[in-house]
């Protein structure tokens, strides 16, 4: 066993990064998504802030705080009835500052989490495991791919053996003092949905099962994002008892993989990957979720933000790599007018800065958002952006 991480209290709490949380959750795209209830408990708590950070500080270096009772309310998302967990304003501060200490110990000092697993990660969200598990059965008919899901992720958590996942890593005492008070207050059993903590709770409580099937298993092809594994090999026997051992060793952590879970020869047969329908020739959204993406869309340009929807796009339709760029923008010109001049102001931008031989960050982030339409020499610039010379295929 590594050597386990401490002295945490000593570098995370203090007032100024108190203080940082709440500027940090105080900030105008948050009390957008508001309600009056939440905005009443803020103004409340902003009203004696220094006080209250100072108590809420020595509560917390004392080890004698009490957390209040969650706000439950109930959810549709993408047609499931799920149950969210809301918290006051003093509780929001202290789970923040609870999942930067994990992200420190587990993410920056251990990197206990595999690089194949997905979600709540920066940089590694549902678009970028769609394009990597694409990338890995696109043109290939000797795969076979593994699909599970985890019955109510969340909510069947055990503690017991979450505590001793974060005793074998975790020195200070503090924040395993804070860690046994935030799990008492879902009782014995599971993880409150909608919390910052949550999201790399999950990734550390599955840790060790996904290194199992890297290492002991030696299955590369192996993703996960947070409830939803796939695992991709040549031998479908061995596949199949790949996604056996998983079903079993996810029982022997509290949890149980849906009776649902299959294996399939991306050859013939279509699977479904985070929304979109996959195969070794083919890759598309389903209706519903291309749908939802596009509603999106449309707002965030009624909203006046083009970038945020040139971002909703690349959801929908991946990366360049996969798609014409002549057919990609005669598409946007004649869908999306509002924004698309856009597109030309990024590409003479970027004609300046390679003149000048100067990389500009934000302009790099501008256009990895708007389809990274950058060019080689050998391609011709029109009024409406770039067309290649190359025979259009077809997107």
């Amino acid at each position: 066993m590594t050597k386990r991480v401490g002295k945490i209290r000593k570098q995370f709490l203090s007032r100024e990064r108190l203080l940082l949380i709440v500027e940090y959750l105080c900030r105008p795209e948050k009390q957008r998504n508001w309600t009056e209830a939440t905005a009443e408990a803020w103004a409340d708590y902003l009203r004696n802030l220094e006080d209250n950070i100072t108590i809420l500080y020595y509560k917390l270096r004392y080890q004698v705080w009490d957390p209040k009772p969650f706000i439950i309310f109930e959810k549709m998302e993408m047609g499931k009835l799920r149950i969210i967990y809301a918290s006051y304003p003093e509780e929001q501060i202290v789970d923040n500052l609870y999942t930067d200490c994990l992200n420190y110990v587990f993410f920056d000092q251990k990197k206990i989490v595999p690089a194949n697993c997905y979600g709540s990660i920066k940089g590694k969200g549902q678009h970028e495991m769609r394009r990597a598990i694409i990338r890995k059965v696109r043109h290939r008919t000797d795969l076979y791919v593994g699909i599970s899901d985890t019955q109510k992720y969340y909510p069947t958590m055990n503690h017991r053996v979450l505590m001793q996942t974060l005793c074998q890593h975790i020195k200070d005492r503090w924040l395993l003092w804070l860690s046994r008070v935030n799990l008492k207050r879902m009782g014995d059993l599971g993880i409150a949905l909608g919390l910052p903590s949550s999201n790399p709770i999950g990734h550390i409580y599955h840790a060790a099962l996904d290194w199992m099937i890297l290492l002991a298993y030696k299955v590369r092809r192996y993703y996960r994002f947070c409830d939803n594994k796939f695992v991709i090999h040549k031998d479908v026997n061995y596949t199949h008892t790949v996604m056996r051992v998983l079903r079993d060793q996810t029982e022997a952590i509290g949890q149980r993989i849906k009776a649902d879970w299959r294996v399939v020869w991306c050859k013939e047969e279509r699977f479904e990957c985070l929304g979109a329908m996959i195969n070794s020739h083919s890759a598309k959204l389903r209706t519903k979720s291309r749908r939802r993406i596009e509603r999106m869309m449309r707002l965030r340009i009624k909203e006046g933000d083009p970038m945020k929807a040139l971002a909703s796009w690349s959801g929908v339709k991946g990366s360049l790599r996969d798609l014409s760029v002549s057919n990609l923008i005669d598409y946007w010109k004649r869908n999306y007018p509002e924004f698309f001049h856009l597109l030309r102001w990024a590409r003479e931008m970027l004609s300046e800065a390679r003149h000048r031989k100067k990389w500009h960050r934000k302009l790099e982030r501008i256009l990895t958002i708007a389809k990274d339409l950058r060019s080689d020499h050998n391609k011709t610039l029109y009024p409406y952006g770039l067309i290649n010379t190359a025979p259009t295929e077809t997107a």
